[in-house]
């Protein structure tokens, strides 16, 4: 696939390899029939090849899903009734410049680990949550603390575009982040019976 580029380049997109090439416009391929192989034909100059690796894709500077809490806006949860966690699942686009080309680079979560911070196994899910009633990530916690916070590991797979043209790429490999809520206090709900206004029998 040939599409035109900055500076008189073009585009090559190809299939089979997540790369891209970038090459002048009059030495793009075409479907027109071979010239004679017996002719002399000037040299045709090398293809520039700009590829993202999944090294260049983890020192972007993602930003870290934020993690938020139900109760919201509280300092502290209940034992024994669930603590909702949820996120947000946006992609990210973010530019860079490969070669000297302009290149964006849209990073997509696939995969949430939500860590509770009292020693139960993390809470791994391809969603980022909802709020409540319809929350999908939850924890009920089994005893008192003074404090737990929510940390939130969140996996990327990546996609680049070469000068804001043709289709996105996938690129090899993963990109992590991570993230932590607020603290928040665990607190026991005692109940107890108390006498109430005594009705009137008259």
């Amino acid at each position: 696939m040939s599409i035109d580029g900055p500076d008189g380049m073009c585009v090559v997109t190809d299939d089979a390899a997540p790369v891209a090439g970038l090459v002048p416009c009059d030495d793009r391929p075409t479907d027109e029939e071979p010239v004679d192989a017996d002719e002399e034909q000037p040299d045709a100059p090398e293809p520039v090849i700009i590829s993202v690796s999944a090294s260049d894709f983890v020192e972007l500077p993602l930003v870290p899903a934020q993690v938020r809490v139900q109760p919201e806006g509280q300092s502290w949860t209940v034992v024994n009734l669930d603590t909702i966690a949820y996120t947000s699942g946006e992609a990210q686009v973010l530019s860079t410049q490969v070669l000297g080309f302009d290149v964006a680079v849209r990073a997509t979560p696939v995969e949430f680990a939500w860590d509770f911070g009292d020693g139960s196994d993390p809470v791994v899910t391809s969603d980022p949550g909802l709020p409540f009633p319809d929350h999908t990530v939850a924890h009920a916690y089994s005893a008192v603390a003074e404090e737990r916070r929510v940390s939130l590991t969140t996996t990327w797979v990546g996609e680049f575009q070469v000068a804001g043209q043709g289709p996105w790429i996938p690129i090899a490999g993963t990109a992590q982040t991570t993230s932590v809520s607020d603290p928040f206090e665990v607190l026991e709900v005692r109940t107890r019976l108390v006498p109430g206004p005594q009705a009137d029998r008259n």
